[in-house]
């Protein structure tokens, strides 16, 4: 390794970086931080690997960086599950983010490895970043932090969820605290209902053997939605930083259970991919009701809406406000919403009712919309940078990956003894998911 390098003051180590995250996501994310010169001066980047491949051979797989940027990266085969192998990654003198870019199921020994090897053992000056998922269950996320917590501490562990990295996502508690005009609605007395929708119109895409073992709950459900309805229900937290941020989370992840009305579902055609079993369960689609039971939203329903090969694609929040007590205006259908939009096209509509033009007293809807700016940079640019700085906001702390297990943790039961019915019924590719099932639940605002 070159001399100049290893004398570098902050690192960021890359295990799995010859893979297709790495490669996609992270080495792209640090290279537009280098350019906007976030960095740390000194900085180095380690690709680590178990493959046998020189630092040229993984810098042309990679791409075409510039040459002022690729000197700021090395390559270490090196084997995460050996600690001897590890050692050729030791450095006393550097502060370093170990990225595992790896098999979940690897975690724990990965985590007991960097440890035994006395990578970990500067709480200040080392951390762990891990992918999702954290756990395939409840009980298997428990024994995985009993694990990982039984040799690092919690400040040392960053668990990524990339929506977390996403400016529209932040933009939550931007528009809720730092706006009067909203926040007195914002409760069970003016909110009727909340729907939270990530629907995809793409099926796996040769990834069924990865769903296979995932399905909708898992891969979306649990994780991505679950901290959209932290944010959208959290109160205000004291200061904003990431011990008050992520304790309003919990609160509100502890209070929530899963309502009476949730179904899953499965695209006609699913059993037929590549890597899928012919009597497959696997749901492609869930949607249903969740209630938080506080004080600000006690008999609120949030519904939820996720699968694949859906109509439209998209991610964003609606927020129904309660119709007036008196209705003044015969045959209006009140359609106040707060909508916000993260993908595609974001933006934050707010829909009231005006005065039709014209002699009469008729009543239309307008809508009042605020397009976010363009340029918003990638979840993953985001992320890495808060690792890097160790600022652990938009990191999620174990409780919530918990609570969050313990909410969905019906839903992943298979077998005739489940709590309710998880076998998926089937959806048309193209559809909004079983539709008499799924209308049944409740009057949806279907994304367009």
């Amino acid at each position: 390794m070159d001399e100049e390098l290893i004398n570098k003051s902050k690192r960021i180590v890359i295990f799995g970086a010859t893979g297709d995250l790495a490669k996609r996501k992270l080495i792209p994310a640090l290279y537009q931080l280098w350019l906007k010169k976030l960095l740390p001066p000194n900085f180095l980047i380690v690709g680590a690997s178990r493959r046998e491949i020189s630092r040229d051979s993984w810098l042309s797989d990679l791409g075409n960086y510039p040459l002022d940027f690729t000197h700021w990266l090395d390559f270490v085969p090196c084997d995460l599950s050996c600690e001897e192998s590890l050692m050729k990654l030791h450095d006393d003198s550097a502060d370093t983010t170990y990225f595992l870019s790896v098999s979940p199921h690897t975690y724990s020994d990965a985590v007991h490895n960097l440890k035994n090897a006395g990578f970990l053992d500067d709480p200040e000056n080392s951390r762990v970043v891990i992918e999702k998922p954290f756990g395939q269950d409840f009980k298997s996320a428990d024994n995985l932090q009993h694990s990982i917590s039984g040799v690092v501490r919690e400040q040392q562990i960053y668990r990524i969820d990339h929506y977390l990295g996403k400016d529209t996502v932040n933009n939550i508690l931007a528009t809720r605290f730092s706006n009067t005009l909203l926040e007195p609605l914002w409760n069970r007395n003016y909110v009727d209902e909340v729907q939270i929708y990530a629907t995809e119109t793409i099926g796996c895409e040769g990834r069924s053997q990865y769903y296979e073992n995932s399905g909708a709950v898992r891969d979306m459900l649990q994780n991505h939605m679950m901290q959209l309805l932290a944010l959208i229900a959290m109160e205000a937290p004291c200061r904003m930083c990431a011990k008050e941020i992520r304790r309003e989370k919990i609160k509100v992840l502890s209070a929530a259970r899963l309502g009476d009305k949730f179904i899953t579902g499965q695209y006609d055609g699913y059993r037929e991919e590549e890597g899928v079993e012919k009597n497959s369960q696997t749901p492609t689609f869930v949607a249903g009701d969740v209630y938080v039971d506080n004080w600000r939203w006690n008999g609120v329903p949030f519904y939820f809406m996720t699968g694949k090969k859906m109509p439209y694609q998209c991610a964003e929040v609606v927020i129904k406000l309660k119709s007036p007590p008196l209705h003044l205006f015969d045959g209006h259908q009140y359609n106040d919403r707060i909508v916000m939009r993260f993908q595609p096209n974001p933006h934050l509509d707010i829909r009231i009712d005006m005065k039709a033009p014209g002699l009469g007293e008729g009543v239309e809807t307008a809508t009042l919309t605020h397009p976010y700016p363009q340029g918003a940079v990638d979840g993953y640019e985001k992320l890495l940078y808060d690792a890097i700085n160790e600022d652990q906001s938009h990191f999620v702390h174990a409780d919530e990956v918990l609570e969050s297990w313990r909410i969905v943790d019906n839903l992943l039961c298979t077998g005739t003894d489940c709590a309710i019915r998880t076998e998926p019924y089937l959806y048309d590719a193209g559809s909004w998911g079983p539709k008499e099932k799924t209308d049944s639940i409740t009057n949806w605002d279907y994304p367009a």
